[in-house]
């Protein structure tokens, strides 16, 4: 009865099982046949025999292993002893496939490139960081190479101290400069996920189209005058260096992989040692310049592209707020204009009337009374100054009779500094029509401007400037105070009052104490119109 219901998990595990056995198999062909194409070009780069200055099967090597997931190592191993094998009886005709030889250098390889891909910052070509890390891995892994496991190579028991140190310094300097010319470009192939779009397809021709023209014009000038190769060759970095800058990562490496490319072809023509040697120190500088520079410069990038997000979301945010406050102060003024006509009509008239009543009651009491009533209306009198002082605190009313100009110029203010002894000056020089909200902002800030003169400055004189140009309404308020008055519960609650009321416009608000006190305020008139 179970029979039925477990023949199609069964059939889903060969399933699984034959892909993964072609997955395996697939690797281990392309990387057998990779390492063979590497080993024929690194044979035509052998400055000694048996002895490779640029030993590009170190490259594929790495960068495989650095790509493949840890269940193909087993495969990538094997195809190596294969490819020991061909190579054997290529040159013996014996064919000799010994899985175990070499097995302890191979297991610190697998574990030191296990520990750099599951590190804090695994090797990489898309930061600096992982470049850093992917160049440590070559060093890292060449040494342990040459150093600690030459014995397991046969031919170098022929050599002995000085002889042995010189060749294992070549040979390491070998597959460093393979490692660093190979790898980086299969990560980048390996990492490439360009959307087929046309922006992306442009750059990518545009970047084809300028490297040809920059090999072809090396080329050119070699074929023409090759005494000019040590020239070219110093030369290279300039177009890696450009290409970094201009296109990132993607450029840089591609560059130098060219550009080296092109070197190593005139190595494998001359054949000469010294020149195969400065070869290898261009190569190394060109492989490390263009990734080091090139993941800096697409890091540069992307984190200018990530801010420009957040400066158009912030920017977005920026105006929601401002409208949100003019919505606000609006509702604010709406609010305080109700309020002040409730106490205008009610409060105000029936202190009116009680005003009214105690006159007439005062000729009618007799000598008895009278100073109770007059004690009735020296409050009544208080308490109309207070309501109407409150009434134009909520919304003065002489801005909508009078209009901002006179009633900065002939209503409450003026009467508050006069009393206070205190000179006041108004410049008004406005050449357009302001809307509500910008005139009962000026108001409210002079106000609260004035308030603050009062209370808690020494000075003798207010002056006032008001103008407007195209685009702002320029306010500034200044005094001559030399201090500032002790007054309890000060919080500076007045300025911020003011400043809320600048930036809910979108404007500015700035505060100085040079040669007194400076109030500056700028209002774009653009918003709220």
């Amino acid at each position: 009865m179970n029979l039925p219901s477990t023949l199609p998990a069964f059939n889903f595990t060969i399933t699984a099982t034959v892909k993964e056995i072609t997955k395996q198999l697939l690797v281990g062909v392309i990387y057998f046949i990779a390492c063979i194409a590497a080993f024929w070009v690194g044979s035509n780069l052998e400055t000694v025999p048996e002895s490779s200055a640029i030993f590009i099967p170190a490259g594929i090597k790495i960068a495989f292993y650095l790509l493949s997931p840890t269940r193909y190592w087993i495969t990538l191993w094997v195809s190596s002893r294969a490819l020991a094998a061909h190579f054997g009886y290529t040159s013996t005709g014996i064919w000799e496939f010994n899985l175990l030889h070499g097995f302890w250098q191979e297991l610190c390889f697998f574990a030191l490139v296990y520990a750099f891909k599951h590190s804090r910052w695994p090797p990489s070509i898309n930061n600096s960081l992982g470049i850093l890390s992917l160049i440590l891995l070559c060093v890292a892994s060449t040494s342990i190479k040459w150093f600690l496991f030459s014995s397991a190579f046969e031919f170098t028991n022929i050599l002995v101290a000085k002889e042995l140190l010189q060749y294992q310094l070549n040979m390491c300097l070998g597959d460093i400069t393979g490692s660093l010319l190979i790898a980086p470009f299969i990560m980048l192939l390996h990492s490439l996920n360009l959307p087929l779009k046309r922006p992306a397809l442009l750059k990518i021709t545009n970047l084809m189209v300028t490297l040809a023209t920059v090999l072809l014009v090396m080329m050119l000038v070699y074929l023409i005058r090759p005494d000019t190769y040590p020239l070219l060759r110093l030369a290279s970095l300039l177009p890696i260096i450009w290409f970094s800058y201009r296109f990132g990562v993607l450029a840089a490496v591609t560059s130098a992989t060219l550009i080296n490319a092109l070197i190593i072809v005139e190595a494998s023509i001359t054949h000469e040692p010294s020149n195969t040697y400065i070869s290898q120190l261009f190569i190394l500088a060109n492989a490390i310049t263009s990734m080091v520079l090139g993941a800096a410069i697409t890091e540069l990038k992307r984190k200018n592209t990530e801010l420009k997000k957040i400066n158009r979301a912030l920017k977005k945010q920026l105006e929601q707020n401002t409208l949100l406050g003019a919505k606000m102060v609006s509702v604010q003024e709406n609010e305080r204009k109700h309020l002040s006509q409730e106490l205008h009509d009610e409060l105000g008239q029936n202190l009116t009337a009680l005003k009214t009543d105690l006159a007439i009651l005062s000729h009618l009491s007799d000598e008895k009374t009278q100073s109770f009533v007059a004690t009735l209306k020296s409050n009544a009198n208080s308490m109309y100054d207070s309501v109407y002082q409150l009434m134009h605190y909520l919304r003065p009313r002489e801005l909508d009779e009078l209009g901002l100009q006179n009633a900065m110029t002939q209503g409450r203010l003026k009467s508050l500094l006069t009393k206070a002894n205190i000179s006041y000056e108004v410049n008004f020089n406005v050449d357009n029509a302001l809307t509500k909200e910008h005139e009962i902002a000026v108001y409210r800030i002079c106000q609260e401007a004035v308030t603050n003169c009062i209370k808690h400055s020494n000075a003798g004189n207010l002056i006032i400037n008001i103008k407007t140009d195209s685009q702002f309404i320029k306010l500034e308020i200044s005094d001559n105070g030399s201090k500032v008055k002790p007054t309890e519960n000060s919080g500076n609650y007045g300025l911020a009052f003011m400043e809320e009321r600048a930036i809910a416009l979108g404007g500015s608000f700035k505060i100085t104490d040079q040669g007194g006190f400076n109030i500056k305020v700028k209002l774009p008139i653009s918003v709220g119109r």
